[in-house]
């Protein structure tokens, strides 16, 4: 019997049910049902999130770092749903509750989840951005939730890596190997893994295909991710940096009609986004 490669010992994991799969925070979706409640008040939410103390306490940190700057700090959350807007502080309660997944005890497995996480922040509040940017506003939410989750694939077999070297000591892992299936994978796993958590299909369409060429079908919050990513992974907020991308060039650029003014613009707001992650 010839051994099993690399992807067959994933699939068998996740199938088994002995790989620790990353869980959608409970407390996200709670926040995002309040956010539509019309009977929530600012107090019910800010009690809410003071509920947890260091999920407020992130909450507090974030909305007073410079990419939400105020004209002063910010000590409660109330205050901070005061000036920021309960929207925006359900986005930093997401960034903040998502962030707790990309970690690992493995140093080089570690490192990568915080540049993945880095990224995923990057793209998620670039995608919103660039929504505003365009006049596409009524995408803006979905084109953050879109970005944040479009690379989730990677921390799904991230973890499965994790738990394979665990659990199969002798197991040969070179790096080359890993990135290969990562590459290969993440976008197929990303999207059963949010269809698991039972988010919106269009996010699981995001993170299933947003390396296939464009076509017809290809939707504006794709697109918007796609432009997104790309600026990151120029800049170098990435795990693996591509300064020679042309971004103007793409097709996607050319469907959003994007000049490079405001591609510029992107850059610079997702460098902000890149200081918020850290």
């Amino acid at each position: 019997m010839s051994e099993k490669s690399l992807t067959e010992l994933i699939d068998e994991a996740i199938a088994s049910g002995t790989i620790a799969l990353p869980v959608f925070p409970r407390a996200v979706t709670d926040l995002r049902h309040a956010l539509k409640d019309e009977h929530r008040t600012i107090d019910d939410v800010a009690k809410q999130i003071a509920m947890d103390a260091s999920l407020a306490s992130q909450v507090l940190r974030v909305a007073n770092s410079s990419f939400y700057g105020g004209l002063s700090t910010v000590n409660t959350v109330k205050e901070a749903i005061v000036r920021l807007g309960l929207a925006r502080i359900v986005q930093i309660a997401t960034l903040v509750m998502q962030k707790g997944l990309f970690a690992s005890k493995d140093p080089a497995a570690n490192q990568y989840m915080i540049k993945l996480w880095q990224h995923s922040v990057a793209v998620a509040l670039g995608s919103e951005w660039l929504a505003k940017r365009l006049a596409f506003g009524s995408l803006a939410e979905e084109a953050f939730m879109a970005g944040l989750f479009h690379d989730i694939g990677e921390l799904l077999l991230l973890k499965c890596l994790e738990e394979l070297r665990v659990n199969k000591p002798d197991i040969n892992l070179p790096k080359d190997l890993i990135r290969e299936v990562i590459l290969r994978q993440h976008e197929a796993k990303g999207a059963w893994l949010l269809k698991s958590w039972n988010l919106p299909d269009g996010y699981c369409a995001v993170a299933g295909s947003h390396h296939h060429p464009v076509t017809e079908e290809t939707g504006t919050v794709e697109l918007i991710v796609r432009v997104a990513d790309m600026v990151s992974y120029k800049l170098g907020i990435a795990p693996i940096a591509q300064p020679d991308l042309v971004v103007s060039s793409s097709e996607e650029a050319s469907r959003l009609g994007l000049s490079e003014i405001t591609l510029a613009e992107l850059e610079i707001a997702l460098e902000d986004a890149a200081a918020l992650s850290s």
